[in-house]
């Protein structure tokens, strides 16, 4: 047998995570295409991933943690999402990388809706629906 030492960077570990992440319904991502949209004030939104190391005095170092900070969209089941992520991450990383991960901790940073131009319009409707019912019981034909 050759001896010798495996070194696996936290970069492995980020991009199981960003795969996983990628395949999980209900995680909002945006990243900007124009460069200059930090200047006009458009931000990317995207997960954030903290790899925590097991301590160097611990007995089992093959071992690393996460904590995921992600927006999630309006309507999605957190408490499912977080389970699901969790469970693939942790056994991803152990099938591809051999490491134990006794902690995956999911922080909901932000919740992402869609349907305010839905809501401009449905407000824009009901003014207009209002104004014609007002305009029906001046003129004495309201119902």
């Amino acid at each position: 047998m050759v001896l010798g030492d495996t070194v696996i960077h936290e970069d492995v570990f980020r991009e199981i995570v960003k795969l996983v992440l990628e395949e999980v319904d209900g995680i909002y991502s945006y990243e900007p295409k124009n460069v200059l949209a930090p200047l006009l004030g458009e931000k990317s939104v995207k997960p954030a991933t903290t790899i925590k190391w097991a301590a160097p005095d611990e007995e089992n170092q093959e071992q690393v943690s996460f904590e995921i900070r992600l927006a999630v969209l309006y309507g999605a089941a957190i408490p499912q999402m977080a389970t699901t992520i969790r469970r693939e991450i942790a056994e991803r990383v152990k099938s591809i990388t051999g490491y134990d991960v006794p902690a995956v901790d999911v922080y909901i940073t932000k919740l992402i809706r869609f349907d305010k131009e839905r809501s401009t319009e449905e407000d824009d409707a009901k003014s207009t629906n209002h104004h014609q019912d007002e305009e029906r019981a001046e003129s004495g034909d309201g119902k």
